[in-house]
Formats: C-alpha cells, sequence, structure tokens
C-alpha cells in the first residue's frame, strides 16, 4: 500500500539512493505507480514527482523519499 498519495509535498533524493549526498529536492506527486521497476525483483513502491523549481517530472522509488515538505 502507497505511504504517498498524489497532491502530497515531497522532500526527496532524485539520484543516488537515501543516503547518497546529493541535495534533496522537493516535489509534488503526480501519479502512485505500482513497483516493477527494470529489474524483476525490483517491487519497491514508486511515485512520478514533479520538482517544484525545474518542473520536470521523475519516477522516484519510495525509498527515495525523505518524507512530507513544509
Amino acid at each position: 500500500m502507497p505511504q504517498y498519495k498524489e497532491g502530497d509535498k515531497v522532500n526527496y533524493k532524485p539520484v543516488g539512493g537515501p543516503n547518497s549526498r546529493t541535495s534533496s529536492s522537493v516535489g509534488v506527486i503526480r501519479e502512485t505507480m505500482a513497483g516493477g521497476g527494470r529489474s524483476a525483483s525490483d517491487d519497491e513502491q514508486r511515485y512520478k514527482i514533479e520538482n517544484l523549481h525545474t518542473h520536470k517530472s521523475s519516477n522516484i522509488k519510495e525509498s527515495n523519499i525523505e518524507g512530507p515538505a513544509e
């Protein structure tokens, strides 16, 4: 079951995973997607997130979302 829903504003790591030194981004969840990424064994929940600064969308794993943005 998804932890976040469409319209939620979240902080996330766009690349490198949750423990990377990459700076965080803020975006809005536009779509909740089923698991099943590139790897058949990868069934982690994914979200399509629109970056509030660039307005570009990316598919982000739930583990890369740091939590709600204020």
